[in-house]
């Protein structure tokens, strides 16, 4: 069960944040992989994993940019952090894409990319930057 002051800081720090933030690409995006659309506001169902994020703040990108990210590498094997159009298309299956907003740098975005397709993100998980305390995830738009 989450707090009423934890509720209150997700309120507070999801209030300026923006929807996903990347600047536009001017590359081709990969043939099947559509943008994912997605909803501004969080969620938090019974069966997220509401584990903390487990990155130290030093290692997160900086505002308006993306790092990606393979779970269970040490941070000296990471890639550095870039430009997310650039980063995003060519992601390998099963890693993140570290985002942070410029609009809100105290939230980082985790986009999950798909196990068995590079650059396809499926969720996007949202978690305080600097405690990494899971915030919730932004659910798929509706078409």
């Amino acid at each position: 069960m989450f707090s009423p002051h934890l509720l209150r800081l997700g309120r507070v720090l999801l209030a300026g944040a923006g929807l996903l933030g990347c600047s536009q690409s001017t590359s081709r995006p990969h043939p099947d992989a559509g943008p994912v659309g997605v909803e501004d506001r969080l969620v938090i169902q019974d069966t997220d994993d509401r584990s903390p994020l487990g990155i130290p703040a030093s290692a997160l990108p900086a505002p308006g940019a993306c790092r990606l990210w393979k779970r269970g590498r040490p941070v000296r094997e990471q890639a550095p952090a870039g430009a997310c159009a650039q980063i995003e298309p060519a992601a390998p299956p099963e890693s993140w894409i570290l985002y942070r907003p410029s609009q809100d740098p105290r939230l980082v975005h985790v986009r999950v990319v798909d196990p068995d397709q590079a650059g396809l993100v499926t969720q996007v998980r949202v978690y305080d930057a600097e405690r990494g305390t899971y915030l919730g995830s932004k659910q798929r738009a509706h078409s």
